[in-house]
């Protein structure tokens, strides 16, 4: 019986062994090795590029910080124009923020009342088209005080111009003089607003 192969074929079987043990010796001390250097490059290939992007961000930021800074005023400039591109939708908007001024502001809204609201356009040539309401009011001084102040403190922005007020001491509805030292007044004014867009006469 021959237990050991014939010395030519030992040499074969030999190396075969040899690699069979340098594999399990491999997958049992190394391959985990291997593995992990494998995912530490592909980590290390991903922060490079997450650093990169980082970079390319900063290296940005001025210029996305300026770019933001114009688009908020930008946004603001566009907030202080009346709403709208029309004359008559901006001067009826202009004729309801009055009265809702006075409702909210006019301690007795029935001795503060508008009298009268005219819409005028302008008849010369203006870098932004203007929106022009005359208006007529009879009112408390004190109501029309805060109601002046609160349009001038509004936005979009309203001027008041061309301010004339009366005295008027004549009794109301119920018998009953306006309230305070000064009574009733009579007030003119124009509120003035503006739209985003050149105005004057030819545009009608």
């Amino acid at each position: 019986m021959k237990l050991l192969p014939d010395r030519e074929q030992s040499r074969p079987l030999a190396i075969g062994l040899l690699i069979v043990a340098l594999i399990v010796v491999y997958f049992v001390g190394f391959h985990w090795f291997v593995m992990r250097q494998l995912e530490l490059g592909d980590e290390i290939g991903q922060l490079r590029g997450q650093v990169a992007r980082f970079k390319a961000s900063v290296a940005q930021r001025d210029a996305l910080e300026q770019r933001l800074q114009e688009l908020r005023r930008s946004r603001m400039d566009s907030a202080l124009f009346l709403p709208g591109g029309d004359f008559n939708v901006a001067a009826a908007g202009l004729i309801q923020s009055l009265r809702e001024w006075v409702d909210a502001h006019a301690e007795d809204t029935e001795l503060c009342q508008i009298t009268n609201t005219a819409p005028r356009r302008a008849g010369e040539p203006e870098r932004f088209e203007s929106v022009r309401v005359n208006v007529r009011m009879q009112c408390p001084l004190q109501d029309v005080v805060r109601i002046l102040y609160e349009m001038e403190n509004s936005v979009p922005l309203v001027f008041v111009d061309n301010l004339m007020v009366n005295q008027r001491l004549s009794l109301d509805q119920r018998g009953r003089r306006g309230r305070g030292p000064y009574g009733l007044v009579e007030v003119r004014f124009d509120m003035v607003g503006y739209l985003d867009q050149p105005g004057g006469e030819q545009r009608g």
